[in-house]
């Protein structure tokens, strides 16, 4: 999701230019990116996000050529575990991967990345399902489903979009974008029946999540690395009747607040404001002591916080990584969040007994 900003920027500042979209639709065994991970090929030659640690890219902009040329999607298999660390791509990994590469006509934004970013736009949750690998030609590889939050039977939003024939093939992926989109999770799933073999990826689309940085100060560094990890960061501000906090979105749940003015006033304003948000994670910086004295003064004023709201704070905010600098805390209140909403502990991985991703 990290380089579809770049990507979009890219096809709309030249829109009558052809270009090679590249997916990463398949990983088996451990890889640098997980499925779903795009990056595109200009007629030029430029390289606009990722799909490895660098390792594929060059290898797959020389496919991008041929696959320009052709006019047809192709997709590119990598089985790494095989890979002739002195004559191969020498990445020393133990998977496979497949990575479809579709050409782009000038014009309009595909129809999936279109609705990619009105998801993206709008905050809201998201399946685009891609056919990747198909037996015969009961459909065409490339064709997708788009299911987006809202869509279910009996729902008031419009039905599901794409280019998807109408059919028990069609049925199938529907069903199974469903189950991926309840369970939140990217899934890459083979449907078997009379239109012979499909993989099928299901990319969920997640919002990116959205940063408050109250405060003055401190706060610019955490929007700056905020902004660089793709999230929707902004910053907010005011005095102690007034804390700005109307200016900014509407918090949901995938929205961090952090409270970090350095004014007592001001901090028990925001929490009076944000505790009972839908903001899924609040953040207060300062010693524990100060925080408690905060709730106990929000109860004293007739704003009791409810336990459910007690635990969204997270205060003192932020990792301990010996934090000093204000750019040092920005990293460690940066890797909090992110580790809250991967739903991650945020220790050092070498203690992580398993796989690294899920």
């Amino acid at each position: 999701m990290s380089s579809l900003p770049a990507i979009l920027s890219t096809l709309e500042s030249s829109p009558g230019r052809p270009a090679v979209l590249a997916t990463l639709v398949k990983v088996v065994g451990s890889a640098y990116r997980r499925p779903g991970a795009m990056m595109l090929v200009t007629a030029e030659g430029a390289v606009v996000g990722t799909i490895s640690g660098g390792c594929l890219e060059s290898d797959v902009r020389a496919h991008a050529e041929r696959v320009l040329s052709a006019g047809r999607p192709s997709l590119l298999h990598y089985d790494l575990a095989r890979d002739d660390p002195v004559w191969g791509l020498g990445m020393g990994c133990k998977a496979d991967l497949d990575v479809l590469l579709e050409p782009l006509a000038p014009g309009a934004l595909p129809q999936h990345l279109a609705f990619t970013r009105q998801l993206v736009r709008t905050r809201r949750y998201g399946v685009v399902a891609t056919v990747f690998r198909a037996e015969g030609d009961a459909v065409p590889v490339g064709a997708r489903l788009l299911l987006a939050e809202g869509q279910t039977r009996g729902g008031a939003a419009p039905g599901p979009a794409g280019d998807l024939a109408a059919g028990p093939l069609r049925e199938a992926i529907l069903a199974a974008a469903r189950e991926a989109l309840e369970r939140c999770r990217v899934a890459v799933a083979e449907h078997r029946g009379p239109w012979g073999s499909v993989e099928v990826l299901y990319h969920v689309v997640v919002p990116p999540i959205a940063l408050f940085a109250c405060g003055g100060g401190d706060a610019p560094p955490l929007v700056r690395l905020s902004e660089q990890l793709g999230w929707h960061a902004t910053q907010v501000q005011g005095d102690a009747q007034r804390t700005g906090l109307h200016a900014a979105p509407a918090p949901d749940a995938r929205t961090a607040a952090v409270v970090m003015t350095h004014n007592y006033e001001r901090d028990l304003a925001l929490l009076g404001e944000l505790l009972p948000s839908p903001a899924g994670y609040i953040g207060i910086l300062g010693p524990r002591a100060r925080t408690e004295q905060l709730l106990t003064d929000l109860a004293a004023r007739g704003s009791a916080p409810s336990a459910d709201q007690v635990a969204r704070l997270h205060g003192p905010v932020g990792l301990d990584v010996g934090a000093e600098s204000a750019e040092e805390v920005a990293l460690a209140i940066a890797a909090e969040v992110q580790a809250f909403f991967a739903a991650r502990p945020g220790g050092p991985l070498r203690h992580k007994k398993g796989a690294i991703h899920d």
